[in-house]
């Protein structure tokens, strides 16, 4: 009978954990997805397949779908560019909550590399929880709101402006050079649009990621089958509207073969407006 008793005591207290998680407030989600200092992965798993619909209103969760099949989302959800300093964010962070009836929002302000950054959260309550309806970026020089990312397949795009290399123009052949904080790229284009693509980053703790290969033409881009420990894998460079080049490592599946430890292939973004440099080799 103890024993009934005590796993019906035990039963009880995962259920009311699982109840307090599913009601966490608004504040308490954006915080999380802070904590550590803004590491990419934190709102990668709110958003991940299995979970997006718990965390995310239903238009959210279509765009996150078809963002699945075309890699339309290439810009960051919590924090802009690729480098941040997560000490500096940490210290930095400050929340801001208010709520009215069903809606409430969360204004997180923080410094990375002493840029000020500024992002709103919109939540909506469903039942018991709340679920982010709308992210965007208040920052003067960023600023964009996600339920207004153009998700329809592969987009046209005019060249990005100052003179940079745009996807239009990338696609020449010719040599380009680029170069961000931490990222060296250079992209040898072929008459066929396919590219000679070499790409240095450094990551977490010094650690670095070095990709060289053939990418074919995609959409706005180019993607490299690369050959890895655990079998190919793909890496995507996608240019966006913006002027920024930024790739995708579904899985971190290169990244095992590529990159040291702390180091990541996914969201190595290049501004390629400021970014552009002259090609010494």
């Amino acid at each position: 009978m103890k024993l009934l008793n005590w796993l019906a005591a035990a039963m009880f207290g995962l259920l009311v954990a699982a109840g307090s998680a599913l009601a966490q407030a608004p504040e308490e989600i954006v915080r999380g997805i802070y904590e550590g200092g803004g590491a990419r992965s934190s709102i990668d798993r709110l958003r991940a397949p299995g979970a997006r619909n718990r965390y995310f209103q239903p238009a959210l969760v279509r765009l996150f779908d078809t963002n699945d099949r075309e890699e339309c989302i290439d810009f960051g959800l919590h924090i802009n560019g690729q480098d941040f300093d997560e000490a500096e964010i940490a210290r930095s962070l400050r929340l801001e909550a208010r709520q009215e009836g069903e809606r409430a929002v969360v204004d997180a302000r923080f410094r990375s590399f002493g840029k000020p950054n500024h992002f709103r959260f919109e939540f909506l309550r469903s039942g018991e929880s709340w679920k982010i309806a709308d992210i965007a970026s208040l920052a003067p020089d960023e600023r964009w709101r996600l339920s207004a990312t153009p998700c329809r397949g592969v987009r046209a795009v005019a060249a990005a402006e100052n003179g940079a290399a745009g996807p239009g123009q990338l696609r020449r052949p010719g040599r380009y050079c680029f170069s961000s904080r931490s990222s060296q790229l250079k992209i040898d284009v072929a008459s066929s649009g396919s590219a000679q693509i070499s790409l240095d980053h450094l990551g977490q703790n010094g650690h670095t990621c070095e990709v060289e290969g053939i990418g074919r033409p995609l959409g706005s881009g180019w993607q490299l089958e690369l050959e890895g420990v655990k079998g190919p894998c793909r890496l995507t460079l996608v240019v966006s509207p913006a002027g920024r080049l930024t790739t995708r490592d579904p899985g971190g599946s290169c990244r095992a073969t590529y990159c040291g430890m702390r180091a990541e292939l996914a969201d190595v973004a290049i501004d390629l407006r400021r970014g552009k440099r002259p090609c010494r080799n």
